[in-house]
């Protein structure tokens, strides 16, 4: 059993609650509001609350913990807990920079302790359903791959860290990382970008629109990302036919929707892919990896080559403002 602590009380952590996991025990919050951590861990059924997260971090009854926090702490809160001998699993992007990633291994390294970036899509059947039919030759060489993933933010329950370029927010960070990361999952060739174009909010502001345009040996790719509209599908285009999933890389337990259509005979099917959970399914797996002694992916390989391609993407940008 791999005992689990949880640094902050972010909305995303209740996705990982409520449900019934294997060889993992969600033991111990932490959060700066002690109020809100010990309602939050009322709630949820957990058994302990800390009111710092050096506090949970000290907790001899933790092995592991999970950092949804900004993007700015990630770093500092995998080195922290690293030094403690926790392992870590931390929320995308790992961090904001590949110097910031070097330091968070050098300190995994020296302690002994696992890392993983936490890309939920990766463990939905869908996606591997989809590269299954994919590496099949099902719609022949693919050509291209469209990649879209945005919401209004204006719509959205609270902005937090996302409009604030201190803590890292802003569009690609957020949403278009899963793009970047999604065409290197297919592919398995490093995208290489050709052009991208940013909109922010105001000069110096967060990115709320973002356009990539990329290539993967004869592959081309495109990511749009963004919190002024509503979108959340790709499209895989090969010369025998094609392959389109809409609500694509949404953690939410829905069922999923594949469609396929091949050019001979102008055939289309439609698969669907029963509710699942990825952020469960992601933490039962980092916990089987643990309790085996076995490096995780994605881990720090994956997370740089991630970073690498965003910190091209951010200065190869043409950059406007939008209102």
């Amino acid at each position: 059993m791999v005992r689990v602590g949880i640094l902050g009380t972010a909305n995303i952590t209740r996705l990982f609650l409520g449900e019934p996991y294997r060889e993992v025990q969600i033991t111990a919050i932490a959060s700066r509001d002690p109020v809100r951590g010990e309602q939050f861990a009322a709630q949820h059924g957990i058994a302990r609350w800390f009111s710092s997260y050096e506090a949970l971090l000290a907790d001899e009854a933790v092995d592991a913990v999970y950092i949804p926090l900004p993007q700015h702490l990630h770093a500092e809160y995998t080195i922290r807990a690293a030094r403690a001998g926790k392992h870590v699993l931390v929320e995308k992007p790992a961090a904001l920079s590949v110097a910031e990633l070097d330091r968070m291994e050098a300190a995994c390294r020296a302690s002994g302790v696992l890392f993983m970036e936490a890309l939920m899509y990766r463990f939905k059947t869908l996606h591997r359903r989809v590269k299954e039919l994919l590496i099949h030759g099902e719609i022949g060489q693919l050509q291209y791959v469209d990649f879209n993933w945005s919401f209004n933010i204006k719509r959205f329950r609270g902005e937090g860290f996302r409009m604030r370029t201190e803590q890292g927010g802003g569009s690609l960070y957020d949403l278009g990382i899963y793009g970047v990361d999604f065409l290197w999952y297919l592919s398995g060739l490093t995208p290489s970008v050709e052009a991208a174009s940013l909109w922010r909010n105001e000069p110096g502001g967060v990115d709320t629109l973002a356009h990539v345009v990329c290539t993967m040996g004869p592959t081309l790719g495109t990511i749009t990302c963004g919190y002024v509209a509503d979108a959340n599908y790709y499209v895989l285009a090969g010369d025998r036919g094609s392959i389109t999933v809409p609500k694509s890389v949404s953690g939410s337990p829905v069922e999923n929707l594949l469609q396929l259509h091949l050019m001979e005979g102008d055939i289309t099917s439609l698969e669907r892919i029963p509710p699942q959970n990825p952020y469960r399914l992601e933490l039962e797996y980092f916990a089987g990896c643990v309790m085996r002694g076995e490096r995780p992916e994605p881990g720090f390989e994956n997370a740089r080559r991630n970073l690498s391609v965003m910190e091209t993407i951010f200065r190869r940008a043409r950059e406007m403002t939008i209102a």
